[in-house]
């Protein structure tokens, strides 16, 4: 899944995806992530099959996929909250996330993080979306490509070719 590492001015390094492995990792079609890409600035920034998004992206582009497939919201509703919710996603990290809920007010075009377990208050409609299963099926999706790609075991154990005999007989070794 690595694909580049960048270290800018003391920032660690970061891993960054291709568009097609962020697809995969969030099961959209390409179909889907066009057209999102029109619609989501964040997403515009890919150029060819170049890796350029961070794991937060990733995180992002999941919510997104939770609020138009599972809750059945059209993607042009999500435009005015796509930047945020991409800057959220990529200044906390991943343990905080994972316990932690995504609360959306899309009337007022707001997003709060909040932890787990508090309670939310509002006089306004809004949209609570618990990020542990998302995180926990991201993770999966990402350690699963990952899995594939390590080397497989050799089919047949190696042997020792030639040795002393061979050498003394002239033969190569």
């Amino acid at each position: 899944m690595l694909l580049q590492a960048t270290r800018l001015h003391g920032v660690p390094p970061t891993m960054l995806y291709t568009p097609g492995q962020l697809r995969r990792a969030v099961s959209i079609t390409p179909e889907t992530y066009r057209h999102w890409k029109k619609t989501l600035e964040p997403l515009r920034r890919a150029s060819g099959h170049s890796p350029c998004f961070s794991a937060g992206d990733l995180v992002a582009v999941a919510l997104i996929r939770s609020l138009t497939l599972d809750l059945g919201i059209r993607i042009g509703a999500l435009t005015p909250i796509g930047e945020p919710l991409f800057e959220l996603c990529n200044r906390a990290t991943w343990p905080i996330l994972e316990r932690s809920k995504l609360i959306v007010d899309l009337p007022g075009a707001r997003l709060e993080l909040s932890p787990e377990l508090t309670e939310t208050l509002s006089d306004r409609p809004s949209i609570t979306i618990p990020l542990r299963s998302i995180m926990a099926e991201l993770r999966e999706q990402l350690l699963a490509e990952s899995d594939s790609r390590e080397q497989t075991s050799l089919r047949f154990p190696p042997l020792p070719v030639g040795g002393a005999p061979a050498i003394a007989r002239g033969g190569r070794q």
